[in-house]
């Protein structure tokens, strides 16, 4: 599980409306062999609702940054936000 307060983990998105939503990166989770970010929208921002959101991490091969997308299948979710819950009890 990746965690820092570092400006490197954080990243904007401009959603269909224009608006921009920042988000800060609290993990990336390792599941079935896929990575995942589970991110938290900063209070600012319009998606802020409380809630943490995951997304799928996908690497580009041909540039130093990766693509996000977003996860809908709530089997998923729940087993990420379950490890990444995991890996906050055992830091605490």
């Amino acid at each position: 599980m990746k965690n820092s307060a570092d400006s490197e983990f954080f990243v904007s998105f401009t959603d269909e409306n224009g608006r921009v939503n920042n988000f800060e990166i609290l993990a990336v989770i390792e599941y079935r062999g896929a990575d995942y970010a589970v991110m938290l929208p900063e209070n600012d921002s319009p998606a802020y609702n409380g809630l943490l959101y995951v997304f799928e991490v996908v690497e580009e091969l041909d540039s130093d940054t990766d693509t996000y997308i977003g996860v809908e299948d709530e089997e998923v979710i729940k087993a990420v936000y379950d490890l990444f819950m995991d890996e906050v009890e055992k830091e605490f």
